[in-house]
């Protein structure tokens, strides 16, 4: 268990940092950004540092974030299907 208060600035920050590890090194790896299936209560969609850490990787330059946030989470569900 992680023990962060989503109430804390700061462990909202840790979460992103944690959640910007797992999306490097899922890249990294050749997989999709598995970050994508974390989204913000009451909106269900990524906060926006999941677009801006897609365009630090090189995977994402355009300006549709939600398009590009429902074709990644697609590939995440397509990808961890086959590895089953």
């Amino acid at each position: 268990m992680a023990n962060l208060d989503m109430e804390s600035q700061a462990d909202r920050n840790e979460i992103g940092r944690i959640l910007g590890a797992i999306s490097e090194r899922e890249h990294k790896e050749g997989r999709p950004l598995l970050s994508a299936v974390v989204v913000l209560s009451g909106i269900r969609y990524p906060g926006k540092g999941f677009p801006a850490l897609a365009q630090e990787l090189g995977i994402y330059d355009e300006s549709d974030d939600f398009g590009f946030f429902v074709r990644e989470l697609r590939r995440v569900h397509e990808y961890w299907q086959k590895a089953e």
